[in-house]
């Protein structure tokens, strides 16, 4: 029950309870008018064939009056006085219960209406709340997805340098007897030539000029040619690498 349809229960029940208390007081008011009203109509009007109405109606405020004129004791009008107000308490207890049974009834009506929203509010924050688990599982999913793609990637990327910029092979021990042999040429101020250098380190012509070759790629070496052949002398950098500490000589069979 809504607090409007309450309001109007109320209003409907103290209407009624007027309606009692007026019908109440127009049967008092009418009984006790009656006498005078009758006299009043018997001095002018000939009303003998209402007088044994009259009469008898007479008769019974009459006898009610004699009654109210005894003389009751004191008990009496207290046991009466006593009953009059345990019936005047218990039916305004009764009113009293039946309005709060209605009060009641109209705040269980609005609980339960409210229990009733806040589950329907329940059930639409839980169906969000497995919705947005469902997209976080998915997110993370991705996610991992997404590393995992740009492993790959990076994985792949290092691939495509390395076969773009072959790495550089290391220099071998021929390699470094011939840039031995070359500094010492340099160290003599004297012209280094590729035939000479062969001689003098016991490799090869083939093994010399490989090694050569190999140095001159490196920019460790420089070439030149005069009427003597092919001549070579140390880079900037190829000085640098024979004066660095980590360079062994010992092994040089000059």
């Amino acid at each position: 029950m809504g607090i409007g349809e309450k309001m109007q229960t109320d209003n409907a029940e103290q209407g009624s309870r007027f309606k009692m208390a007026k019908t109440v007081s127009y049967w008092v008011i009418g009984t006790v008018a009656a006498v005078p009203l009758t006299k009043m109509v018997e001095s002018y009007y000939d009303v003998s064939f209402f007088s044994p109405a009259i009469l008898g109606l007479k008769d019974r405020i009459l006898s009610v009056g004699t009654w109210l004129s005894q003389t009751v004791p004191l008990q009496m009008w207290f046991f009466w006085v006593v009953t009059l107000i345990a019936i005047l308490g218990a039916t305004f207890g009764i009113w009293a219960i039946r309005d709060k049974r209605l009060e009641v009834g109209a705040a269980k009506a609005e609980q339960k209406k409210a229990y009733e929203k806040a589950r329907e509010a329940n059930g639409k924050l839980n169906a969000v709340d497995a919705t947005l688990n469902a997209t976080t599982k998915e997110l993370k999913a991705a996610k991992l997805e997404l590393d995992a793609a740009r492993s790959e990637l990076k994985a792949a990327q290092v691939k495509i340098a390395d076969l773009q910029t072959p790495k550089v092979q290391p220099l071998t021990e021929s390699h470094h007897i011939v840039l031995a042999g070359i500094m010492i040429y340099d160290n003599a101020d004297k012209p280094c030539y590729v035939k000479d250098l062969s001689q003098k380190i016991h490799f090869t012509m083939v093994q010399t000029e490989g090694a050569v070759d190999v140095l001159v790629k490196r920019k460790l070496v420089d070439e030149y040619y005069t009427n003597g052949g092919r001549c070579v002398s140390l880079t900037a950098d190829g000085r640098a690498y024979v004066l660095h500490p980590d360079f062994d000589m010992s092994h040089l069979p000059l």
